[in-house]
């Protein structure tokens, strides 16, 4: 059986301050959805946070609904899915019951777990156990198991419900946590404090491959067949040198696993760019609709910086600068500003942006004919 496994497309997500939805339909649209036909396959899989928050905006409800009649109602593909973290489990699985019936499976709420989903390849039966995402004490009350008081207990006490009846089966586990040696990323909201959230991987040790969401970065924990697809989309910064894309596995008759990753290419890349601000400026890029964030190198304020920088990139997120030195005078607030006049104000401000470079005599007699005219114009004060 082919299986495409993704993970964590947040739908609805925003971007400092802009939504990507346009950004993942792209991808979705023009690359996802042929790569099915494309590759043959015969079960995806989404291991959770199918939207960004648990109430996502329409057109990310809408991007969904689009995607997933496609796959199921037009490429005739079951589709299994499990909310995650992000998600409110029981929207996404409302009207489950009713949708299984046509190949999108479902798994949010705890209380319509059904156990395992059975497919079926020339080889015989295929046991898909899906995992959503749930909180210790929401299992606890579930299966009225007041032993469970941990994520590593919840999961193993879940996967064992979820389990029942294909112990002779080739199986793949869908699950949605963070498995211990995982390496993280800045957009993941964190399943609890102090690293509690963390299971052991072993826990999936009985399935022939297992799909996990959650970390954004496509990785292998444990072994090769317990695998993070990744994010859909690069979502923050800390993401810029991550490959984005699924995981396309082959689950053969005897259970053995082949998987490959197969990268998705965004229509807007998120990069980081470093170098002296003139050199970002000045060098020659193709790519000027990429959400980029410039780090620059220089030790002196460069003016203006964001309005320049969104003049050749349009889409510039943000502008550090690391190495930035500040005047020894900069932090000195031993002054009483009321009693300070607007060339003492100004003379204090150039001296901090220019330490090196104190002000003219010439620049110094053309800002106190401009004091002048200000007051003459404002009627004698201009603060």
């Amino acid at each position: 059986m082919r299986i495409l496994h993704t993970a964590d497309w947040h739908l609805g997500k925003m971007f400092y301050g802009d939504y990507l939805t346009d950004e993942q339909e792209y991808v979705l649209k023009e690359q996802f959805l042929p790569l099915l036909k494309d590759e043959g396959i015969e079960a995806v899989v989404l291991s959770g946070d199918v939207y960004d928050r648990s109430l996502p905006p329409a057109a990310a409800v809408e991007l969904f609904d689009e995607i997933a009649t496609k796959v199921t109602a037009e490429l005739h593909i079951p589709f299994l899915v499990i909310s995650g973290n992000h998600d409110s489990a029981s929207r996404l699985s409302f009207g489950s019951a009713l949708l299984a019936r046509q190949g999108l499976y479902i798994a949010g709420d705890l209380d319509k777990l059904t156990g395992p989903v059975i497919l079926r390849d020339d080889a015989g039966p295929v046991a898909f156990v899906l995992l959503p995402y749930a909180e210790p004490a929401d299992v606890r009350h579930f299966l009225s198991d007041e032993t469970i008081h941990d994520h590593q207990k919840a999961l193993e006490a879940l996967c064992a419900f979820q389990s029942r009846g294909c112990d002779d089966m080739r199986a793949v586990c869908v699950s949605h946590v963070f498995a211990s040696g995982g390496v993280s990323s800045d957009s993941e909201r964190p399943l609890s404090i102090g690293g509690t959230d963390m299971i052991d991987s072993a826990v999936f040790d009985r399935f022939q491959y297992t799909a996990l969401g959650h970390l954004h970065g496509p990785q292998q924990v444990g072994r090769p067949e317990v695998r993070y697809a990744g994010s859909l989309l690069k979502y923050s910064f800390s993401e810029a040198t991550q490959k984005k894309g699924a995981v396309l596995v082959d689950l053969a008759d005897n259970g053995q696993v082949s998987s490959r990753f197969i990268s998705f290419t965004p229509r807007h890349d998120v990069r980081i760019l470093k170098g002296s601000f003139h050199d970002i400026m000045e060098r020659e890029d193709d790519r000027t609709g990429d959400y980029v964030l410039a780090r620059i190198d220089d030790t002196e304020p460069v003016l203006d910086g964001m309005a320049r920088l969104r003049k050749k990139y349009p889409n510039a997120m943000a502008l550090e600068a690391p190495r930035r030195r500040i005047s020894d005078h900069a932090g000195d607030r031993d002054f009483n500003i009321r009693g300070t006049t607007e060339e003492e104000l100004f003379s204090s401000f150039a001296g901090a942006m220019r330490p090196e470079q104190p002000l003219s005599e010439k620049e110094t007699d053309c800002l106190h004919q401009l004091w002048d005219a200000l007051r003459k114009e404002e009627g004698g004060g201009i603060l």
